[in-house]
This record gives structure tokens, C-alpha cells and sequence, in this order.
């Protein structure tokens, strides 16, 4: 009775251990690939990287489109790394990239695949919280990538990064009132 307890048991834990892996993930980074918001000034070019966090493909190929919520934001020109190939599109109406030798991950969980050239055509006061959205490509209607040997699909969570993000406000307080709060 305990020997089919354990094999029901451990045929119950596999799967869920396997559903336990990590997705891969893309998305927009800015001041040098660390941070997922920005406040840009209007008409002042800027740099933001498109970023796949991932640990277990390959990498041969992405194909997806960075949504936004109006034309206030542009990509002027996009640039890829060495091992670049070849690419179809642009980021906004639809992008596929390709890549030889493939993305690895290795050594730190993520590789850049384009670095953006933008411009926002207004200042923040009119564009707070601005979303740079990660999302399928259209003509597929997937936001996927292939991987090395056989190109085979693997699916990728979208990121969303912000421009000018809102401020939170804080009020100043003496230190009394800030420890009676903890009585």
C-alpha cells in the first residue's frame, strides 16, 4: 500500500514540477538594460534594448511587435548584435529577428537582440505612464521565438516597461509621527 501511496504520489509531482519551469521572457530596458522605466525628454533621441530573459534555448529566432498606446513614442533606427542575421518588419507593425551562432543566455540568463533608437514627440505631462508593450506578432498572432537544432517553437511572455512613470508624492513627516505609526 505505501509502495502505490509513493508511485501515485511522485506520478502526481512530475508534471507539476515540469509546469514549474520558467517561461521566457522579452522586453524594453532602458539606461543600459536594468531599468524598465524612463522619463524622456521630447525630441531628445534615447537608447532602449530589447532584452529575452532566458535560461534554456538556443536562441535562433523571435518574431513579435511592441505595442503602444499612440504615436507619441517612435523607434528612428534599430541595431543588433554581431551575431545577427537577418530580420523582417520593424518593432511596431510587426518584427521578426534572426540570429547565428543562436542566443545562449550564457553566463548571465539573458541576451540583447536590438537596441532602439527612439524619440517621444511630447513631454510626460501629456503621456504619464506611457506602456512599451511586448506582444504577438500580427501576422502569426504569436509572440515566439525557434530554437536551435531543429527551429523548433517555444513560447515567450510579453514585458511591459513605462515611459514617465508618475511620481508618488510623500509628505514629510516628523520622526514621532513616523513611529507612532508602528504602535
Amino acid at each position: 500500500m505505501k509502495r502505490v501511496l509513493l508511485i501515485v504520489a511522485v506520478a502526481l509531482l512530475i508534471p507539476g514540477l515540469l509546469a514549474a519551469q520558467p517561461m521566457a521572457q522579452m522586453g524594453i530596458f532602458f539606461e543600459g538594460g536594468y531599468k524598465t522605466t524612463y522619463t524622456p525628454t521630447p525630441f531628445v533621441p534615447f537608447q532602449a534594448q530589447l532584452f529575452i530573459i532566458q535560461s534554456e534555448y538556443y536562441v535562433t529566432a523571435v518574431e513579435y511587435q511592441v505595442l503602444r498606446p499612440d504615436a507619441n513614442f517612435v523607434i528612428t533606427g534599430v541595431t543588433y548584435p554581431a551575431n545577427f542575421a537577418a530580420e523582417l518588419g520593424d518593432p511596431m507593425s510587426g518584427h521578426s529577428i534572426t540570429f547565428w551562432p543562436p542566443m545562449t543566455g550564457y553566463p548571465n540568463g539573458y541576451d540583447l537582440l536590438a537596441t532602439y533608437n527612439c524619440l517621444t514627440l511630447v513631454d510626460c505631462a501629456q503621456m504619464p505612464d506611457y506602456p512599451l508593450e511586448i506582444g504577438p506578432h500580427p501576422d502569426s498572432g504569436e509572440l515566439r521565438g525557434t530554437y536551435s537544432p531543429d527551429n523548433d517553437f517555444f513560447p515567450i511572455i510579453g514585458l511591459t516597461s513605462y515611459l514617465c512613470p508618475e511620481v508618488v508624492g510623500a509628505e514629510n513627516q516628523s520622526w514621532g509621527a513616523i513611529k507612532s505609526m508602528f504602535r
